[in-house]
């Protein structure tokens, strides 16, 4: 997925170029709240309910809800099409209702799949929407289409996506009765402010970034972004594997002990890539930005800012899943909701007083404070064990890591293809010295690869 988006992203940045761009990512911002706002938390009930062991038809109720939430957006987004079309810059509203029930049909899918503990197969369909998206998108796109081409692709890629999950899915053959729904809404009423924290921290800075800024200091933005989300891509895998599971023993007895040893795991390995890759960025981040085309390279700052907010919110991600699965959601509302304000009031003035910078800055200050409330809730609830030795571990190989790719760029040089080979260079080094260092991971690696490790790296 990552190397499909990024092929696709290098591709319309210098085939758009940054305004059509940036246009292109306000309307992605815009898609991304309405679509928040046709879920209210429905996914995340529909997953924790398929998880548990009880019976009903989770899966058609929940459609049904989210068809008709769809219909209601759909009506809403028709009504605002002219103060829409204004805001984004080109007449957009009906790719957005294409787009929006592309999406909703694919969250709905992934979340069922994952509640019936099909983790594996609901994280390939990200891979194959992005890759059809890209695929469609960079053929339509050089084809002339322009930012229409963009569109499409986005809603091509989905409904395969969708699709090829409705296969794996197992659908109850009973009529849905009114516990469902009832089930459903209980969860629901306090999850629904999680989607609007998930969506605050991916994208209220951009939203307001379109206040104050021209579209293609976004699309600048909108790319360091990415590239700061490409390093959480594991911590992100790791709470979408445990919550099902977490879900499914939370209700057994004497299970207190079994989750907080999984908290534990998804703490210790939610930083293993976005520990390097934050140090990674501060040495190779400023040439790396090149390949997006000129200009780019002026968020190198942004870049390393914001992936030090990923880093904080992934952990804080880590917290609040646990404390959802084990069917607390009323706390994780108390959370949710100060992310939300905070992130809020200030992004709006920080990025008033002080541009592109203050965005990044708020969206770092509301995650460190989610990370302070997510570790005392969670703490309520469950007994949290720290893994302080293995992040410290994660933390010196990529010290390592860093000299050893400093050393290259001042001997070596600077330009792309060597900076491009050192970063391969630094990331063997990173994970090498992990191995060396912590006993943990070598288990964990040597339990999850079909062939043994090499005697070096054995205890």
């Amino acid at each position: 997925m990552s190397v499909s988006g990024f092929v696709a992203t290098v591709v319309l940045t210098r085939t758009l170029g940054q305004e059509q761009y940036g246009t292109y990512v306000v309307a992605l911002s815009i898609l991304a709240w309405v679509a928040m706002a046709g879920k209210l938390g429905l996914p995340r009930a529909i997953q924790k309910r398929v998880s548990e062991n009880t019976t009903g038809n989770f899966v058609l109720s929940g459609a049904i809800v989210q068809f008709g939430l769809y219909v209601i957006i759909v009506v809403a987004l028709l009504l605002c099409r002219p103060y829409l079309n204004e805001f984004i810059g080109v007449d957009a509203t009906w790719f957005l209702v294409a787009m929006l029930g592309s999406q909703l049909a694919l969250s709905l899918v992934q979340k069922v799949l994952e509640g019936q503990h099909l983790v594996h197969i609901s994280s390939l369909l990200s891979p194959v929407e992005w890759t059809c998206r890209s695929l469609v998108q960079v053929l339509l796109v050089l084809s002339g289409f322009q930012i229409v081409g963009a569109f499409v692709g986005y809603v091509i890629g989905a409904l395969v996506a969708a699709a090829l999950g409705t296969y794996f899915m197992t659908i109850p053959r009973t009529r849905p009765t009114r516990r469902e729904f009832a089930r459903l809404k209980s969860y629901a009423q306090f999850s629904w402010l999680s989607s609007i924290k998930n969506r605050t921290f991916m994208s209220m800075d951009t939203i307001i970034l379109a206040v104050f800024v021209s579209n293609s200091l976004i699309a600048v933005y909108e790319v360091v972004w990415n590239l700061a989300s490409l390093f959480a891509i594991f911590g992100v895998s790791i709470s979408q594997t445990l919550f099902p599971e977490i879900s499914k023993i939370s209700s057994e007895e004497g299970s207190r002990g079994e989750i907080a040893g999984l908290l534990r795991v998804s703490l210790a390995y939610s930083g293993l890539f976005i520990i390097p890759g934050l140090v990674g960025s501060a040495l190779v981040g400023d040439v790396i930005l090149t390949i997006y085309g000129p200009g780019f390279e002026t968020g190198y700052y942004i870049l390393l800012v914001l992936t030090f907010a990923r880093l904080l919110y992934g952990y804080m991600r880590q917290f609040l899943n646990t404390i959802d699965a084990i069917d607390r959601p009323d706390l994780t509302f108390a959370v949710n909701g100060v992310f939300v304000v905070t992130n809020l009031v200030l992004n709006v003035v920080l990025t008033w007083q002080f541009g592109w910078y203050g965005a990044a800055a708020a969206t770092t200050l509301s995650s460190g404070l989610g990370l302070v409330l997510g570790y005392y809730y969670a703490t309520q609830v469950v007994d949290v064990t720290v893994p302080v030795a293995e992040i410290s571990k994660q933390c010196f190989a990529a010290v390592v890591m860093a000299a050893v790719v400093l050393l290259g760029r001042l001997v070596i040089g600077n330009s792309l293809p060597i900076v491009i080979g050192l970063v391969g260079v630094g990331a063997t080094v990173y994970f090498l010295v992990l191995l060396g260092l912590s006993e943990e991971f070598r288990t964990t690696v040597r339990d999850n690869l079909p062939f043994a490790l090499p005697s070096l790296v054995s205890e």
